[in-house]
């Protein structure tokens, strides 16, 4: 098995750099040996998608398609939703056979045991995201992602994600060391809810590789997947029960 954990993406159209730098890293997927192949998106792919429409899957065309080619495949995919992109499930799941969550996920991987989560829950002292993602987690705004059309939530939902993601981009460089500190605190600290070997994040956009003491005898793995703005973009691989780091190339 091949489990590869990416992260924080955010996509605003599939031409950019990361749009074609995630086109071929999935195209040769396929071209390997795809049953072989889990796939995790680990929130905030794309800068913006909001609910089941189809003006976002035209927007991604290339990207779903090439998802939609790996699945046939034989390869799994899972998307754990992110504070960018939200409701999804209702085209990744439903048109794309993709499984689709919110809350972190347990997956026991060549016999290790990993956590997955997209990681919008490890900073409890950011009282406003708290706020903001009580309000697009509200199950009365789920129905309105349904209904009101992709252009609308691409009209308000472009102006909400610039600000939300300078943000945390700006409060990561300011606060590095604070914010590592948090990833491998919440490793501790969620552990005894069910036991793992590694934990997977991402949201922080800080690059965390660590081994953190969860108690006496006990040490995990506790990786934050950071971002893709970093000049050279690098996504965790977990193959065979070992874990490591692989640079895609542009």
């Amino acid at each position: 098995m091949e489990a590869w954990f990416l992260s924080d993406i955010h996509l605003k159209t599939a031409e950019e750099r990361n749009g074609k730098i995630l086109l071929r890293f999935l195209r040769s997927l396929l071209n390997a040996n795809p049953q072989q192949v889990h796939l995790f998106l680990v929130g905030d792919i794309f800068d913006l998608w909001v609910g089941p429409h189809t003006y976002f899957a035209k927007k991604f065309w290339p990207l779903m398609e090439a998802l939609k080619d790996l699945k046939k495949a034989g390869a799994k995919i899972t998307y754990i939703e992110g504070n960018h992109d939200v409701h999804v499930e209702g085209y990744f799941q439903k048109k794309l056979g993709v499984e689709v969550f919110v809350e972190a996920q347990h997956y026991l991987i060549d016999g290790v045991r990993v956590r997955v989560e997209h990681g919008d829950l490890i900073n409890l002292q950011d009282e406003k995201y708290l706020k903001y993602r009580s309000i697009i987690r509200n199950p009365r705004i789920k129905p309105l992602g349904n209904i009101l059309p992709g252009q609308f939530w691409d009209y308000i939902g472009n102006r909400a994600s610039k600000k939300s993601r300078a943000r945390t981009s700006d409060y990561a460089n300011r606060n590095t060391d604070q914010l590592v500190q948090m990833i491998r605190d919440h490793a501790v600290k969620v552990y005894p809810e069910k036991p793992f070997d590694i934990i997977i994040s991402g949201h922080m956009h800080v690059f965390d590789d660590h081994q953190v003491a969860v108690d006496g005898n006990t040490s995990v793995r506790s990786i934050n997947l950071g971002s893709w703005f970093e000049p050279k973009v690098k996504v965790f691989r977990l193959k065979d029960g070992i874990g490591d780091w692989v640079y895609l190339p542009e």
